[in-house]
């Protein structure tokens, strides 16, 4: 009967560790909270009039060729910039997508200086910091 019980609880211990070892995953960084970009993942790119993710904001899952009519709403981080319009007045970006990098152009039409946003990232424009004219998906 001991050796049985020992048996067990061996099996058991081993069984137990293997489970950990299965359902343990690395731990990824992933710099987009799923309530950041909106709510809605994976599918767009998103400006603040802020830095840091902070003030009015605006989302698109398109291409943009000119910024041009559109204005910062209050996305509930903040109300400085709401109202004021996103072309060349963004400070801050995130891109919700896993499978796209997120483009901001200097100039409408795609042109000139830009900040590449590689998927599930976000942060501060640095070559088109309050002078972004348009957005592409690349």
């Amino acid at each position: 009967m001991r050796i049985r019980t020992s048996a067990v609880a061996a099996a058991l211990a081993t069984a137990g560790a293997l489970s950990m070892l299965v359902t343990a995953a690395p731990a990824q960084a992933d710099s987009i909270p799923d309530d950041l970009c909106g709510g809605v993942i994976d599918v767009d790119y998103c400006l603040w009039y802020n830095s840091g993710q902070k003030g009015g904001w605006t989302a698109t899952y398109e291409n943009i060729p000119n910024w041009s009519g559109w204005n910062f709403s209050d996305g509930g981080q903040g109300s400085s910039g709401v109202g004021t319009p996103v072309k060349n007045n963004a400070a801050s970006y995130a891109n919700s997508r896993d499978d796209k990098t997120g483009v901001s152009y200097f100039n409408s039409n795609y042109a000139g200086a830009s900040d590449a946003a590689a998927p599930r990232t976000k942060g501060n424009l640095v070559n088109t910091y309050n002078n972004n004219a348009s957005f592409r998906w690349r």
